[in-house]
């Protein structure tokens, strides 16, 4: 965010007339965000403004670069939507970042997520991480306040070189903290970022890592008009520039010509949280936008079935299929552990009983079995 005169709100019947006017792709509305004051509004965004643009120059060079991300992206579908993948739908839930600028840290979690359910292949996989931590343990020891927002790469590399803990272990409420209510156990309880990519001033790259890895973090610059966004794809029609924002993106659109993301708005916004917005708009290729490669996870997966078991030969190659979890590799530090936790799981699996796996990075390190 940054210093500025207070906008004035934008009237719902002159932005009515607007879109009819400019025939705009979308349709307005009362929403969550309607109804707030303009201070509370502006309050909910969280990122700094680019350093070196002032808001007059946030609109050039819009045209360019919608015609760049028209250019389909070699190797990428024309199209992809992640609540849609031969069926499966692998977001997570939208969130609310209520009354602080902490959206840096709901668009990062919100791709972590995502990423960790697409490319392990499970949509059911149960993965809430935990936004309080990155925001007010990570993002404060950084400077980062609910006043003055935050940056994505900043919040990547503390998920990178950390990691985040599980919403369980810190529940987020909206408000400055100083780390309070972290559980102490958290780093047992963890996900990691392996590694994440830049991908800003670049559209293709964007769509190729949408499409292999199932989600993205970007900016995007809000203005007055986008705070009534029900549903369509949003253009910039009317209204002052309220401040920069971070969302997790989760497709994209080439005949539309638009980007798909989840918004931390709660429900009541948008198309139940989600939105589309036109590729050139509001700089979303350009002002930051950031890739998950993986993510790494420390954690008890419990209540899963075993669906099949793995072997060979090889005393350290034994790997047991969890409903919840896809293929794990069981601890082949010694050959009798692999074995014994191999024998366990396969009588689970005879029995049709559940099981609980503890993970460390793709390893099952313990088990328990009934």
């Amino acid at each position: 965010m940054t210093e500025q005169q207070p906008a004035r709100a934008l009237d719902l019947g002159e932005l009515r007339a607007a879109l009819a006017e400019a025939q705009a792709p979308w349709e307005m509305a009362a929403t969550s965000m309607t109804v707030l004051s303009e201070d509370e509004r502006r309050l909910r965004l969280g990122v700094p403004i680019t350093p070196g643009l002032t808001p007059d120059q946030l609109e050039e060079g819009r045209e360019e670069a919608a015609a760049q991300a028209r250019v389909g992206a070699a190797g990428a579908p024309a199209s992809f939507d992640l609540r849609n993948v031969n069926g499966a739908n692998y977001t997570t839930p939208v969130k609310d970042q209520g009354s602080c600028g902490s959206c840096v840290a709901f668009g990062t979690v919100g791709s972590m997520e995502h990423v960790a359910r697409f490319t392990r292949g499970t949509p059911a996989l149960p993965l809430d991480l935990s936004e309080a931590q990155l925001f007010y343990c990570h993002g404060r020891a950084a400077g980062a306040t609910c006043g003055t927002g935050w940056w994505p790469d900043q919040a990547l590399n503390a998920c990178r070189d950390k990691g985040i803990t599980f919403e369980d272990y810190y529940p987020y409420t909206a408000g400055d903290q100083n780390c309070t209510g972290l559980n102490a156990d958290w780093p047992n309880r963890l996900a990691t970022v392996t590694s994440w990519t830049s991908l800003t001033n670049d559209a293709a790259a964007m769509k190729q890592h949408i499409a292999t890895y199932g989600s993205a973090t970007a900016c995007l610059d809000v203005y007055q008009d986008f705070f009534s966004y029900r549903s369509g794809i949003y253009t910039h029609v009317t209204g002052s520039y309220a401040g920069g924002h971070c969302v997790t993106l989760i497709g994209y659109d080439d005949s539309q010509g638009c980007w798909i993301a989840k918004n931390s708005w709660n429900t009541g916004w948008g198309d139940a949280g989600f939105f589309r917005i036109a590729y050139g708009q509001c700089r979303i290729e350009s002002y930051q936008a950031c890739g998950v490669v993986g993510v790494n996870l420390r954690a008890w997966l419990p209540n899963q079935t075993i669906a099949g078991l793995w072997s060979n030969e090889y005393d350290a190659n034994v790997y047991a299929y969890g409903s919840l979890r896809g293929w794990l590799k069981l601890d082949g530090s010694t050959s009798v552990t692999a074995g014994a936790m191999l024998a366990d799981l396969a009588a689970a699996k005879a029995g049709n009983r559940q099981v609980g796996l503890f993970e460390d990075s793709g390893v099952v390190k313990q088990i328990y079995a009934w």
